[in-house]
């Protein structure tokens, strides 16, 4: 391939050997048109006028083009960047690794920044030491509820204000803001209350970091209004407005599919998607079509109603494209990510092993339900079937499964493995696992779960050889969770999930910075259930985030 630029139209040209490349794909992915005149039988010539789709072929560019792309090569350059050697203030007994420095300096360099780290890697010195850098005065963090704690022990190791001063987390409503705090550390769920959100919007502050800003992706919502304003009423000003910049962290920032990006990209860097509205953001990187299609049962064989006329569903054809200029575009102007295989070569990549479990009776009963629902996963490419009925008969699926997930984790407990980490995602599944597996010492963490209890339970499990099993929801203990990799290689997904980044996140609780040794996630599931088929229509998700986020051509 070799790609030109022509300063007469303004277009970059790629031409590709037919018989090397995938003419067809490039033009799909890409967003590329084809010149027909310009083309022959051995060598295809492709065009844009957009900068961000040409800069994915950067490594074919002649000096013309790359001198035309220079200064978006050395932004995304600079994102993926692992070292730097710029010196960053820091406490005399903590130190950053390298690939955190390059974090901070490409985010001094910009107002707003998303780091975008693949979990694990340390996000939090990264903006502790970030608020160090530009000498913060006052600094408010909005984080999940679990980890407010988590936050407040970390500034407290990495922070280097001078003199005394007031970390101030927010546990409750009551408790009320404390306008002299030099950090404030408070829940989505209590930014977006009136009082609270009130007072703190009355401060001035000089970052805003938001931990977890997936959180915020739907723009409708209340925490994301509070945040980032929007919507007819507001009770009290943004509190992005209040700040003079915005450091957001996620490991994760595109849990599912390329159109969740577009708050974080509208409110941290509107012209990198060039103003686009949310309508044409999803048109160009993932539009999606609605229609019906003959409804079949688990067999594959048509539903016809009484008449003997088949049975119509809606479903959503969802697709995805321009992966790589969604990529250049992010890591351009306002994104910084590293992987782990790239940083931290010490860590290795999670096996993951699907355990097929036998259809008990009640299993099976759970099975016929499933079948029920009419679910077609060699049609759907959508998301419609999250909805209805489903949230209830996945759940009876992880109680009939739920007695086999706890023999087999008592075959890896018995097998001489010293710790174990369960992830559910139902409260009765939780239950039945924990009264099975109580002998081995059970800690559990929930939605009930405090923040505090929260450490409490993660110390206790690191500290006491007794305490064998941490067990937890997906989202409580597969989000923010810090430490269960210091003693944990060993996980088990009882439930596996539909959202690609959620599996994710649980396997990353041991994938992350401390781990030694080699991690093995289980993944349980029947061979012909919804669970089964989900999890391959994740990993699916999971390919398309890669390219939008992290792949190279």
């Amino acid at each position: 391939m070799l790609l030109d630029y022509n300063p007469a139209t303004k277009a970059f040209l790629l031409r590709v050997n037919r018989a090397e490349a995938n003419v067809r794909e490039i033009v799909e992915q890409h967003g590329l048109d084809i010149s027909l005149p310009a083309s022959s039988s051995q060598e295809a010539v492709l065009f844009t006028r957009q900068p961000y789709a040409a800069a994915a072929f950067g490594s074919y560019a002649t000096p013309g083009a790359a001198n035309e792309l220079r200064e978006i090569l050395d932004a995304v350059a600079q994102s993926w960047s692992p070292a730097s050697d710029m010196v960053i203030a820091q406490p005399a007994d903590r130190e950053l690794w390298s690939f955190q420095r390059a974090d901070v300096a490409y985010a001094l360099g910009r107002r707003n920044t998303l780091v975008g780290d693949q979990p694990g890697l340390g996000k939090t010195p990264v903006a502790i030491c970030f608020a160090n850098e530009i000498k913060a005065k006052r600094v408010l963090v909005v984080c999940p509820a679990n980890i407010r704690l988590q936050w407040a022990k970390r500034i407290r190791e990495w922070s280097t204000m001078k003199g005394r001063y007031t970390v101030y987390p927010i546990l409750k409503s009551s408790h009320g803001v404390y306008p002299d705090a030099e950090w404030t550390v408070v829940s989505y769920d209590l930014a977006r209350t009136e009082a609270i959100g009130k007072a703190l919007a009355a401060q001035r502050y000089d970052l805003l970091v938001l931990d977890e800003v997936r959180y915020l992706k739907e723009d409708d919502t209340n925490r994301a209004r509070a945040v980032f304003g929007g919507g007819d009423v507001s009770l009290f000003t943004p509190l992005a407005e209040r700040c003079d910049r915005i450091l957001a962290l996620d490991g994760t920032p595109l849990p599912n599919r390329p159109a969740e990006i577009y708050t974080v990209a509208r409110s941290l860097c509107f012209d990198a998607i060039d103003f686009m509205s949310k309508e044409k953001f999803r048109d160009r990187f993932n539009p999606s079509l609605r229609f019906q299609v003959e409804a079949k049962d688990a067999d594959g064989h048509i539903i016809k109603d009484s008449a003997g006329r088949p049975v119509m569903k809606w479903v959503t054809d969802e697709r995805s494209g321009r992966h790589w200029e969604l990529q250049n575009r992010l890591r351009a102007n306002f994104m910084v990510r590293h992987l782990k295989s790239e940083v931290m070569s010490q860590l290795h990549l999670p096996a993951f092993d699907v355990i097929d479990l036998e259809e008990t009776a009640e299993i099976r009963e759970a099975l016929h339900a499933e079948s029920l629902l009419h679910i077609d996963f060699e049609d759907l490419k959508g998301i419609d079937y999250i909805n209805g009925h489903i949230g209830a008969v996945r759940c009876m699926m992880g109680i009939a499964c739920a007695p086999q997930v706890a023999d087999y984790a008592k075959l890896v407990l018995d097998s001489g493995e010293d710790k174990l980490t369960i992830f559910a995602w139902h409260i009765k599944v939780l239950d039945i696992l924990q009264q099975k597996l109580e002998k081995f010492g059970v800690l559990r963490i929930d939605g009930s779960t405090t923040a505090s209890q929260k450490q409490r339970f993660t110390d206790e499990f690191r500290a006491n050889p007794d305490k064998r099993v941490m067990l937890g929801n997906m989202l409580s203990l597969g989000s923010g969770t810090d430490g269960l990799q210091d003693v944990c290689q060993r996980g088990i997904i009882a439930e596996p999930d539909w959202v690609f980044g959620n599996n994710q996140q649980c396997s990353d609780r041991l994938v992350r910075g401390g781990q030694k040794g080699k991690v093995l996630i289980d993944i349980c599931a029947p061979a012909k259930s919804i669970a089964a088929k989900i999890l391959a229509h994740a990993l699916d998700h999971g390919h398309t985030i890669n390219k939008a986020l992290d792949a190279r051509i």
